[in-house]
C-alpha cells in the first residue's frame, strides 16, 4: 500500500514546525524579552501647569486622558503611570513628563462650521521629558489645534498625539546611555 502524500506532508509539518522553532531560540535569533523589558524607559505623566483660570478644567483633564491613552498606544514605554502614583517610586527607568501651559484660545465651533477661517481652538504646551535624576532628554514647544470640524475638545486629542509622536521621534537615549552621559 503507497502512503498518502498528504499525511505525510501533515507528520511532517507537525514535527519540523516545532524542531525549527526550538532551533531559532536556542541559537539566540529571537530576542529575549526580559533583556529588552529590562533597557526600557517608564514613563509618569504630571498634570498640565497653568495660572488659575488660564486653562478650563475640562481641557486641563482632557489633555492629561488623551495623553495617557496616546503614550500606551505608542507602545514605547513599558509602563506609563500617573501622577501620584506610588508604584513608580521603585522603578529605575523612569522618565517623568511635565508639561507648561503656554497659551490656550477657545474656539467657536459653530464658526468653524461656517467659515474655514475663524474658530480655531489652539492649546500649545512646553514639553519637557527628564530622567529621574533630572537629566533633561526632550525639551519642545507642542500644539494642538482643531481648524475646521469638530468639539473643542478635540485639540485636546490633537495635543496629545503630537505630544506623542514627538517622543517617538526624538533620539531619547537608552537608559545606560542616559545616566552615563548624565555623570
Amino acid at each position: 500500500m503507497k502512503p498518502n502524500r498528504s499525511l505525510l506532508s501533515l507528520r511532517f509539518a507537525n514535527i519540523a514546525g516545532p524542531a525549527l522553532l526550538l532551533c531559532i531560540v536556542c541559537l539566540g535569533l529571537v530576542p529575549r524579552a526580559g533583556a529588552a523589558e529590562a533597557a526600557a524607559w517608564s514613563i509618569k505623566v504630571e498634570p498640565v501647569q497653568a495660572e488659575e483660570g488660564q486653562l478650563p478644567p475640562d481641557f486641563s483633564m482632557a489633555i492629561y486622558e488623551e495623553l495617557l491613552a496616546q503614550l500606551k498606544k505608542t507602545g514605547q514605554f513599558q509602563q506609563v503611570y500617573r501622577s501620584g502614583d506610588h508604584q513608580a517610586d521603585g522603578v529605575p527607568n523612569l522618565l517623568v513628563l511635565r508639561m507648561t501651559l503656554l497659551n490656550f484660545e477657545r474656539g467657536n465651533q459653530t464658526e468653524r462650521a461656517v467659515t474655514t477661517v475663524k474658530g480655531a481652538t489652539k492649546v500649545q504646551v512646553h514639553l519637557k521629558v527628564s530622567s529621574r535624576d533630572g537629566n533633561t532628554l526632550v525639551e519642545k514647544d507642542v500644539q494642538g489645534t482643531v481648524r475646521l470640524f469638530g468639539e473643542n475638545l478635540k485639540a485636546t486629542y490633537a495635543l496629545a498625539k503630537h505630544i506623542a509622536e514627538t517622543l517617538r521621534d526624538s533620539s531619547i537615549p537608552a537608559p545606560g546611555a542616559a545616566k552615563a552621559a548624565g555623570q
